[in-house]
């Protein structure tokens, strides 16, 4: 943590640090670029412990209301390295991310807009997956919603959006994206924009979800298909939330 804390200079990118563009906009972006440098200065100052939390959920919060690109950086490259539960999800909810109290994001994770997340309870989101909250943009609620009791296995990602090819202005449309109770998508899933995996359903690993999955079915595949029915008797409670990582 202290590490992580403290050798800023190396760890924020360069297009942070420097300005590569002329015109009206640069002094309003030199500007930015100061006030993050100095945050993080700050920040590395607060070495360890208690501190350099507090210190980053305020950075964390500040950047959530004002600076979207900076949040990124702070939450994908500092506040998913941390190896406590408890602080991390602290510092997501900062973010404004809304999850359960027994639900757990494991290192690694990438969050993307994380005010248009919203994540039930008892879930556990795997190592190096993409939460992608983006389509919050379109006013309709959140961008992406995971009900309880949801496993979400290592290396899946969820796309908020995509590119229209035969668009002159190669247009990127955002759609909302729905998991509800009792899913289970396995390792290594790509989901799709507008997608609903409903209650129940079950995603095979390297699945290509294009579009909705019934309750209480299993699909696989790319694209994936159907493959069984689930039982709808399911009474497990998750919870993955050691005191460490």
């Amino acid at each position: 943590m202290t590490e992580l804390l403290t050798d800023w200079r190396a760890r924020v990118p360069r297009r942070l640090l420097t300005v590569a563009w002329t015109g009206p906009k640069a002094t309003e972006a030199t500007e930015t670029t100061v006030a993050r440098v100095a945050a993080m200065r700050k920040l590395g100052l607060a070495v360890g412990g208690s501190a350099g939390l507090v210190g980053l959920a305020a950075l964390v919060t500040q950047a959530a209301r004002s600076d979207e690109l900076f949040l990124g950086y702070l939450l994908n490259t500092v506040v998913n390295k941390i190896p406590f539960p408890t602080a991390r999800l602290a510092l997501y909810r900062a973010a404004g991310l809304r999850i359960g109290p027994d639900s757990n994001i494991m290192m690694n994770v990438r969050v993307m807009t994380p005010q248009g997340i919203e994540i039930g309870d008892h879930c556990i989101i795997g190592e190096f997956c993409q939460l992608d909250g983006r389509a919050v943009r379109l006013g309709e609620g959140p961008g992406l919603t995971i009900g309880d009791n949801v496993n979400i296995g290592a290396y899946t990602a969820f796309i908020a959006g995509s590119h229209e090819p035969d668009s002159p202005d190669f247009a990127g449309p955002l759609a909302r994206t729905v998991v509800q109770d009792r899913a289970w998508i396995t390792m290594n899933c790509t989901v799709l924009s507008g997608v609903t995996v409903s209650e129940g359903a079950v995603v095979s690993a390297a699945s290509l979800v294009n579009k909705d999955v019934p309750p209480y079915t299993m699909v696989g595949g790319v694209p994936a298909k159907y493959l069984k029915d689930r039982s709808r008797d399911l009474r497990y409670t998750l919870s993955n939330r050691a005191r460490w990582i």
